[in-house]
């Protein structure tokens, strides 16, 4: 991918339209949500320093993912559930527009992590404020 074509909402989109039967899938299936979620963990745990800046915001998707898949949070539109999953399986995707192994191969994951996270960051902060209150600091449930 050409830096002068990188554009983390068209990747976006791309990786949801070739990936819309995964997509489905995995909005339909508690098990491969709790498979995704548990990927996504290990990736970033694994990969910290190179996800130094995402970190927080893999781990918030991801508490937000088990959260719905649990019911425990349901005050959320299916559109919102179905971006995590796009930005969750592009993140565990090893072949993606940079390849993970390269070096700076994480920088369209944290592009369209960053994408992923403004644009549904009212839901994400309801979902803050429902699950730590008025303490929003964040802290991780195994």
């Amino acid at each position: 991918m050409n830096k002068k074509n990188f554009n983390p909402k068209k990747l976006f989109e791309d990786f949801k339209t070739k990936n819309e039967g995964k997509i489905k899938e995995y909005a339909n299936s508690p098990q491969k949500l709790k498979t995704l979620a548990n990927n996504a963990e290990e990736k970033a745990r694994e990969n910290s320093k190179s996800l130094s800046n995402a970190l927080d915001q893999i781990k918030l998707l991801v508490e937000f993912l088990k959260a719905w898949k649990n019911n425990e949070y349901r005050d959320v539109s299916k559109q919102t559930i179905v971006w995590i999953i796009v930005a969750l399986l592009y993140f565990v995707s090893p072949l993606d527009a940079y390849p993970d192994f390269l070096p700076l191969g994480y920088v369209d994951d944290i592009a369209l992590l960053g994408y992923v996270y403004k644009s549904i960051k009212d839901d994400l902060d309801k979902f803050k404020a429902w699950k730590y209150g008025n303490n929003n600091e964040f802290v991780t449930k195994e």
